[in-house]
């Protein structure tokens, strides 16, 4: 049931991000450029994403003692809609510091550098990610909806497929105005001033905004042209792309 509303959402989310970006695009994006490299990246992504969360989920079920597979109980009484908020609201807090991490720390960054190299920022070339970069965020993903709030499968079914929103939301090339919105939740510009090579340093939310503005990596999208060169900055050695791939 899990994966079946996981498959769902995302066929849906390709078509609806495919076509936001062809009518409201925030700025011009050769397609074609990387095309093979995002490919071939997408479908590591798949394979990696799933083997990092079965592995994740398979260690925590079979090592953690049975009160916390169980959740506590207060939490256990909210109703399930509460439960997944508070769940992509906890996990995204996780995922801020990680994130943070990533930048500071040589080898956290090499998980990360990858996703760094992308010029061409759009829904697809999001998914450039290492194999050390999606179990590093699918421990939290996993561990935090088992652990703490006893999310049933097609709870968390509903959260994993909120999150691939958030993905497709978060690098898609789309012009949008959120309105007061953008004080809580992150919109396409805000991550894309992340993705430019002079402000890579700011904007580690990946869900909401707020933590930015909470600990002082907030930079306003505003101030950075549309136009802001992307990446890492100079070209990545090809030499090294299956190291990055895996991230070390």
């Amino acid at each position: 049931m899990s994966e079946n509303i996981q498959t769902a959402a995302f066929f849906a989310l390709v078509l609806v991000f495919e076509v936001l970006e062809r009518v409201r695009p925030a700025r011009e994006v050769d397609r074609w450029k990387d095309l093979k490299i995002d490919v071939f990246s997408f479908a590591l992504a798949i394979a990696m994403n799933r083997l990092s969360n079965y592995t994740v989920t398979g260690f925590v079920n079979a090592t953690a003692p049975a009160w916390m597979l169980g959740g506590w109980h207060a939490l256990q009484g909210l109703p399930g809609g509460v439960r997944i908020v508070m769940a992509i609201f906890l996990v995204d807090f996780m995922i801020y510091w990680i994130h943070r991490a990533q930048h500071r720390f040589d080898p956290l960054w090499r998980t990360h550098a990858w996703h760094h190299s992308i010029e061409q920022l759009y829904w697809f070339s999001g998914f450039r990610t290492s194999f050390l970069h999606s179990f590093i965020y699918n421990i939290p993903q996993a561990a935090v909806p088992m652990l703490v709030f006893n999310l049933s499968p097609l709870e968390a079914g509903l959260g994993y497929s909120i999150g691939i929103l958030i993905q497709f939301w978060e690098h898609t090339n789309i012009d949008v105005n959120i309105g007061p919105l953008k004080y809580l939740i992150i919109t396409p510009a805000y991550h894309r001033v992340h993705h430019s090579t002079a402000h890579s340093r700011t904007n580690f939310g990946t869900t909401f905004s707020l933590w930015d503005r909470l600990f002082g990596t907030y930079h306003d999208p505003a101030l950075v042209p549309a136009t802001a060169p992307l990446g890492l900055g100079e070209p990545y050695d090809k030499k090294r792309m299956a190291r990055m791939l895996v991230g070390v």
